[in-house]
């Protein structure tokens, strides 16, 4: 029997598929944004050529090229209640522990968190390169004309890295709407479908 439109008349009332588009869209924004701004700033600093910076570069491109799966293993180690590394942290300095996957509060955000860590150094290194052709001249010019770095920073590199930022926000979107699997592996959506997405319910409904 053909059902016509149905099955898209079913997603339109299932709150799952509503808690799904809600926390994806959480999701994106806040990666997306964070990411971007932290790997500006990380390029800036990072943007010289000494033997020291350029072990900095490879340590933060490294999570990078780590897979997803075996950085989510460790993250849910890094936030696991009693023994994790976080939780010791925050006795160590007078705080209560928190529940950090189990949390319907904390989860997502915890996710997010790790997310941002582990793409921060393509970001930044896509920066460097976008920072390495912004010509001499130009920020010699200003520096004579008694422009410091803030007005450098402001007026003339984020100009001239808008197609950088373009690139970026365009593939970190991407990659943010098809997120799955650190929801899978750490939270499986849960506590109470506060970490599910759309892939992850696609993969569940399959």
């Amino acid at each position: 029997r053909f059902v016509g439109l149905k099955n898209y008349a079913f997603l339109l009332r299932d709150e799952f598929v509503h808690k799904a588009f809600r926390n994806t869209l959480v999701y994106m924004v806040s990666t997306v944004s964070l990411t971007l701004v932290l790997s500006f700033f990380a390029a800036l600093l990072l943007n010289k050529h000494l033997g020291i910076i350029k072990f900095a570069r490879a340590s933060f491109f490294l999570p990078h090229v780590t897979s997803m799966v075996a950085v989510s293993v460790v993250w849910i180690w890094i936030y696991e209640p009693s023994i994790g590394v976080l939780n010791r942290l925050l006795s160590g300095l007078g705080l209560m522990p928190r529940q950090w996957l189990y949390d319907p509060k904390l989860a997502l955000g915890s996710i997010i968190a790790m997310s941002i860590w582990k793409s921060l150094g393509y970001n930044m290194i896509i920066f460097l390169a976008g920072l390495q052709g912004i010509p001499r001249e130009m920020l010699e010019a200003a520096e004579v004309d008694g422009a410091g770095s803030a007005v450098k920073t402001w007026h003339i590199t984020i100009p001239m890295l808008r197609p950088v930022v373009f690139f970026l926000f365009v593939t970190g979107t991407i990659g943010a709407f098809n997120v799955f699997e650190q929801v899978n592996v750490m939270t499986s959506g849960g506590p109470v479908n506060r970490t599910t997405t759309v892939v992850h319910q696609i993969y569940n409904r399959a």
